[in-house]
């Protein structure tokens, strides 16, 4: 007996994925509650503040959208250059903790919707566009639509486990 080719793949690849990315994404946002907005700020020393995390995040979001969505940037570019990696980030210039919350949950909804309408056939695909250099070793991978969505998912999920650590050194509990 085979399995029936008429059965519609789409809406279970999209569920899927939809359900994969956001692992990442829910475990990131268990772990802002309980901080307010001046423990959002604190980074004890090896630790990065809890809006670090948040803006970084959703400007890895963001570009993502912008590569393989080809939409406009959500965040500036002073947003962007403010969080990416080994910046000397001005935290005089971060918004509130209930803003950068948004701006976290409004990119992962941008690809959340994205990925529901795909087919298994678009992971192969590939941008135009070449990644930004800061990618580092993965920028050849980011360019494949597929790669380039499981690394934004691993990326909330690495970064949650960063989360956890900052949580235990300002005494807070971890709800993961």
């Amino acid at each position: 007996m085979t399995l029936s080719t008429a059965t519609p793949v789409q809406p279970l690849v999209g569920a899927h994925l939809v359900a994969a990315l956001d692992v990442g994404f829910d475990l990131v946002l268990a772990l802002t509650e309980g901080f307010d907005e001046a423990t959002a700020f604190l980074a004890p020393d090896g630790h990065k503040p809890l809006v670090w995390f948040l803006g970084h995040l959703a400007c890895a979001k963001d570009y993502f959208s912008t590569l393989h969505q080809g939409t406009p940037k959500a965040v500036t570019d002073r947003f962007s250059d403010n969080f990416a990696d080994g910046a000397d980030t001005d935290f005089e210039q971060v918004p509130p903790l209930a803003e950068m919350i948004a701006i976290f949950r409004a990119a992962h909804e941008r690809i959340r919707e994205f990925a529901a309408g795909l087919a298994a056939e678009d992971f192969a695909r590939r941008t135009a566009m070449l990644p930004d250099e800061n990618m580092g070793e993965y920028a050849e991978q980011f360019r494949t639509l597929g790669k380039a969505l499981a690394l934004t998912q691993m990326h909330d999920s690495f970064h949650a486990g960063q989360m956890v650590f900052l949580r235990r050194a300002l005494g807070m509990e971890s709800p993961v």
